[in-house]
Formats: C-alpha cells, sequence, structure tokens
C-alpha cells in the first residue's frame, strides 16, 4: 500500500515466489488431478492476493486457467451461501437487470459498459441510473430492491482501517459496508452482482479471519452470487472485461467460466495496446472533463463519442476472436 509502485512493477516476481512458497506445482500434480473448479477460501493477508494469477510452473500457464475459481470469505459464508434457494431454479432469460453507471460523471468507459449492457439485456431507462442527477443512494437502494441482477459501474473505495465504512460512492454520497450488514438492506431476490468498481473485495482479515468486504456485505445481504474486483481497477479495462463477461454469459456459459473466458480474453491485450488507446483519446478525454456539465446526463457528447468507436471496435473484435473452448 505504501508502494505501489513497485508492487506494480514486481507484480510478475511477487506472484512466482508466492506460487513457490505455497507449492501450487505439488500441490497440483499430487492433490488436483482431475480436479475442474476450485472453491477457495484463503487465510488471513491470502485474501489479498489473485489466485487465480499464481503460475502453476507450466508453460505461461496460471492457476486460473487450469481451473474454474470462485471464492468464499469464509466457511461459514459458504455454507450460508450454499443453504439458500438453488440458483439454478431461476430462470435467466426472464431476470430484470439494473445498472449503476458513472455516479460521478467522470468515468466515461462506464456509460459506455452500461449502454452495452442495456442493449444486451432490453434494459429499460427506468432501470438505469446514469450520472450524478439519478445514482443517488436512494434510487441505488430501490434499484437493487426491484431487480435479480444489478451492475454498479462507479467509484468504490476499500477502507482497510475501518472495514464498515468501506464504501460504494454516488452522486449524493455512500453506501457503506455498515449499511449493507443491517437488516434493513435484505435483497434475498438477488441473483447476481457484479461490482464493476475498485477494491469491492479487498480486506483485512482478523485474527479469526473473518473479512469484511462489500462482496461479503452484498453475500450477506442475500444475493445469490458476487462478481467483485481484489484492488483498483481501470475505466477502460474494466469495461471491456464487464462486456466480455456478459457476453459469454447470453450464450449459457456458468458464472465461473465466463469469467474465466473474459479474464483470458482481456489478458490477450498488452500494456502498450491500453495505452495506445489512451493516447489516442488523451486529449479529448481532456477536453470531456471539463465541458462535461454542458451535456444532459444521458447524452453522448462528441468529446465521449470518440472513446465510444474506439471500444466499441475492441469489443467487435473481441467478440469474433472469442475463444469457442471452455474455460474469467
Amino acid at each position: 500500500m505504501n508502494d505501489s509502485q513497485k508492487w506494480e512493477t514486481q507484480i510478475n516476481s511477487i506472484l512466482r515466489e508466492l506460487a513457490e512458497r505455497l507449492q501450487i506445482s505439488e500441490l497440483i500434480s499430487k492433490h488436483l488431478q482431475g480436479i475442474e473448479e476450485l472453491i477457495l477460501v484463503p487465510h488471513l493477508l491470502l485474501h489479498q492476493i489473485p489466485f487465480a494469477a499464481l503460475p502453476t510452473g507450466e508453460y505461461q500457464e496460471y492457476l486460473g486457467d487450469k481451473f474454474l475459481t470462485r471464492y468464499s470469505p469464509s466457511c461459514q459464508i459458504l455454507e450460508f451461501c450454499q443453504q439458500r434457494d438453488n440458483v439454478g431454479t431461476f430462470n435467466e432469460i426472464s431476470l430484470h437487470y439494473g445498472t449503476v453507471e458513472d455516479a460521478e460523471d467522470n468515468l466515461p468507459c462506464a456509460r459506455f459498459e452500461g449502454k452495452q449492457l442495456a442493449k444486451m439485456y432490453n434494459i429499460p431507462l427506468e432501470n438505469r441510473l446514469i450520472g450524478s442527477s439519478q445514482a443517488t443512494s436512494k434510487n441505488y437502494r430501490q434499484l437493487a430492491k426491484k431487480v435479480q441482477v444489478l451492475h454498479s459501474c462507479h467509484h468504490a473505495q476499500s477502507r482497510l482501517d475501518n472495514p464498515l465504512e468501506s464504501q460504494l460512492k454516488l452522486a449524493d454520497g455512500s453506501i457503506t459496508l455498515g449499511q449493507l450488514m443491517t437488516p434493513s438492506w435484505r435483497l434475498p431476490q438477488l441473483v447476481e452482482v457484479f461490482l464493476s468498481c475498485c477494491e469491492t473485495n479487498l480486506g483485512t482479515p482478523s485474527l479469526t479471519d473473518d473479512i469484511l468486504t462489500l462482496s461479503t456485505g452484498f453475500l450477506c445481504a442475500g444475493a445469490k452470487s458476487v462478481v467483485s474486483t481484489l484492488w483498483s481497477v481501470n475505466d477502460l479495462p474494466t469495461a471491456l472485461f464487464s462486456i466480455f463477461y456478459y457476453q459469454q454469459r447470453q450464450e449459457g456459459i456458468n458464472r465461473p467460466e465466463a469469467l474465466q473466458k473474459a479474464q483470458i480474453q482481456l489478458r490477450e491485450f498488452t500494456k502498450l495496446d491500453i495505452n495506445k488507446i489512451f493516447k489516442e483519446v488523451e486529449a479529448r478525454e481532456k477536453a470531456l472533463i471539463v465541458n462535461r456539465k454542458k451535456y444532459p446526463s444521458d447524452s453522448i457528447a462528441v468529446p465521449i463519442q470518440m472513446r465510444y468507436n474506439i471500444i466499441s471496435r475492441i469489443v467487435g473484435a473481441r467478440q469474433c476472436r472469442a475463444p469457442t473452448g471452455v474455460l474469467r
């Protein structure tokens, strides 16, 4: 946390060393042969590690390539989730979707993300909270109670010093983990929550190994499953990842497999690819931030249209190139 640049530049060697210390290769060869899916319940600070990104010892293979992976905050929450209604009893086609997009008017790709989802699932405008004029705490809560799939693409923050103050940042304030954990937040109808925000599954576990994150909060509130982020995420890659995931879901792919496929698709991009995209839109992006208030919240201004067009080309190309084999 105190030197994010060092962590970022050394991430490959750090994860490689961690895989060696955890003896990942030996665990696979001795205990995981024939296993297709893992449910991981990390211990203490291992909650902060992306296990899917650990190398297996095979050439350019990661744990997330070899196994479908899901995470549980604790064995108690895993049991709690498994005792609820079977997700398979829900008709995916008839589910009602809702989106909360760019609550603070500074994430143009989040708006594109929401727009694409609305097209894919025919989400009506009344189920889309777009920008600071609509994405308020009250509207968020009302939307969460009437839909079965909730997609949040806006800012969030984990408070490692005070986990209950971790928050989903909205136009008029925030919704904290402490609020989500109260009896007033009960959302048993939620089949899936996709938290396309920063640090929604990042926390510091106590000595009892209990971990409190925004993801945990939605599970405890009644959501059947939560797709969440571990660290800070960037606007553009996050939008791409979310769209790739929902494309897979529309093909009938289950959640762990759809996540795995989306991870692999996004991984095909290099940092150079992403930087090139940003350079193309940097000047317009600055103009957008300066002039954002000149446009209605649901309009597509000229500066943002350029970025939309670029992402559309990427999504279209990736959709054509999407692997057909089973595999974020």
